[in-house]
This record gives C-alpha cells, structure tokens and sequence, in this order.
C-alpha cells in the first residue's frame, strides 16, 4: 500500500473514531457562544469581505480573506501564525480567493477566483503548485472563476465552476475527468452554486444560493437529493461534520441550520449571545470536534455543541 492510500486510511478511520466516539457520548440540540476569535481578541487583523474558512486536522484554522487578497493561519486559540497573500497573480498572491479547504489532507487548497486557478500549499502555507484550466480540454472539462475546492479521501478534487455552474472533478494527476450539474442536469441542475462539500464515503454537497438549497450528488456526478427547500434562503458555507451532521450557513436567514444526513432539520440558531446580538451575514461555518466556527460578518464567533 503506497503513502496516499495509507493516509487516506488513517483519515477515515481518525474520521470515524471521532464521529462515534463523540456522537455516541452527544445527543447535539443547541449551542453556547463561547468568545470571538477575529474582530475582538485580535484587533490589528481586519478581514474585508472574508468568504471561507477551514479547520486541518490539528485544529488549526485558515481564512480565506478575500476582500483583502490574503490568506490568514490561526491557530486552535486564535492566534495568528502566518498571512501570505496580497493582491497578484504571482504564487503566494491572489486575486478575491472564495474558498479555501484543508478537510482531508495534509495540504491546503485556495480556489483563487479571478486568477482562474486553484493554488496548493502545505499546511505551514508553503507554496507547491497551481492548477490552472486547459483549452485543449474538452470543454466540459475546462473551469474558469472557481468559486470552492474540496478534496475527497482518494485524493481527487472537485471544483465548483463558478463560469459555468458546474462542478469539475479531477484525478490525483490533475487531469479532469467528469463535469456535473450545469443546464443539461434536470433536477440536480446548479442554478448559483457557492461550495462543495464532499464526505469520508463519497457524497458530495452543494451549496445553491439562488435554488435556496443543498444539492447532494453521488462520486460520479449523480443526482441523488436535495436538502432545505421550503427552508433555506441563499445559503453559503456549508460543512459535513464527523457528526454526521451538515452545517449550513444560511445567509438570507441570518442563521446556521444543522440538518441530519438524511436531510431533516435537527436544529438551527441566529442569535450569537445576548450581549452580541444576532448573526448579520453568515459566510461560513465549520465543525471541529466539540466547536462550531462561524465566518460573519468578517468575524469568526466560536461556540460549543451541547
């Protein structure tokens, strides 16, 4: 067994430990705000229209700062350990990065919007390498503006197409291998999709804003079902946790809304704290083991499931 797939072992079998570990222990029905991690505790760091955020497997937590051209590391107390960035196009600069993950791999992923290329780096945000689209490509295999990134445990990449609607997977030799969810797509047709998401056992979620939902797809571009109609309004971030639970930030409601895997509603919240007051433009949220990180309003507010 080669170095990738022994890795990727470890990390569904960290995965799965902490799922049933902390979920067996956890019946999750509210949250208490804990403190606020950019915004008060630091206030030399300003974000500027920040859209994304991701947790590694250490717990530290990157920013995808866009209005600012930059990428932020924090670690698990808030501190910052490094920025790169600025606007370029230059490695290490960007232009309005949308998304950044870091979910499954030991390597940090930025799609770099106006750039129309995904940058690599390692988790000490050492430049690596950029993946940018080919003409030579079969059209339907080609991206521009990417608007979010995500990695499965195999390794393979799957880019929101933000030109086209569409998500684009790529192999683990960075050659494109299927499109889905443009306009031939029927119901799992992607009207303005904003991020991926894709689980330690291969189901993929998507985040429509302007369908007011979550699409979910199978690994190979399959329609499989949709979550939060009738319920969502122009939802942003979402995040599958451990838990398997999906967190979504819904913006046009001002709220994070947790739904179960088979897509019911399990809880949702809009009020931060009584001194806070309530979330105005939730961006992005994540789940990292008893800790919910939420991106609004170029702020990130922590709290802890109960």
């Amino acid at each position: 067994m080669d170095k990738t797939k022994r890795f990727c072992c470890f990390i569904f079998l960290f995965w799965l430990f902490i799922s049933t570990s902390f979920a067996q222990q956890h019946q999750l029905s509210q949250v208490f705000y804990l403190y606020t991690m950019i915004g008060e505790n630091t206030p030399l760091i300003e974000l500027k229209e920040a859209k994304a955020l991701t947790v590694d497997l250490s717990g530290s937590i990157y920013i995808a700062d866009t209005g600012n051209h930059r990428i932020i590391k924090l670690n698990s107390d808030g501190d910052v350990i490094k920025i790169i960035g600025g606007l370029g196009w230059e490695k290490e600069q960007f232009y309005s990065p949308s998304d950044i993950n870091a979910s499954y791999a030991l390597d940090i992923y930025v799609a770099d919007y106006y750039n129309h290329r995904i940058q690599r780096f390692d988790k000490y945000l050492n430049y690596i390498a950029s993946l940018y689209s080919n003409e030579n490509w079969e059209p339907m295999l080609q991206f521009g503006y990417p608007k979010s990134i995500t990695i499965s445990i195999h390794g393979d990449l799957f880019i929101i197409d933000g030109e086209n609607n569409r998500i684009v997977k790529f192999n683990t030799l960075s050659a494109p291998e299927i499109s889905f969810g443009d306009y031939g797509e029927g119901k799992g047709r992607l009207l303005q999709p904003i991020q991926a998401m894709i689980t330690p056992d291969d189901i993929i979620y998507v985040s429509d804003s302007q369908g007011n939902k979550i699409i979910v797809y199978d690994y190979f571009g399959n329609y499989l079902t949709e979550i939060g109609s009738n319920y969502l309004k122009e939802p942003k971030g979402i995040f599958y946790s451990p838990l398997n639970l999906l967190f979504v930030a819904d913006q046009g409601n001002k709220r994070i809304a947790v739904f179960k895997s088979n897509g019911d509603l399990l809880f949702s919240w809009s009020k931060i704290s009584d001194k806070i007051g309530s979330f105005k433009n939730p961006a992005d949220v994540v789940n990292f083991k008893n800790k919910v990180y939420v991106l609004d309003n170029d702020q990130i507010f922590v709290f802890e499931l109960k």
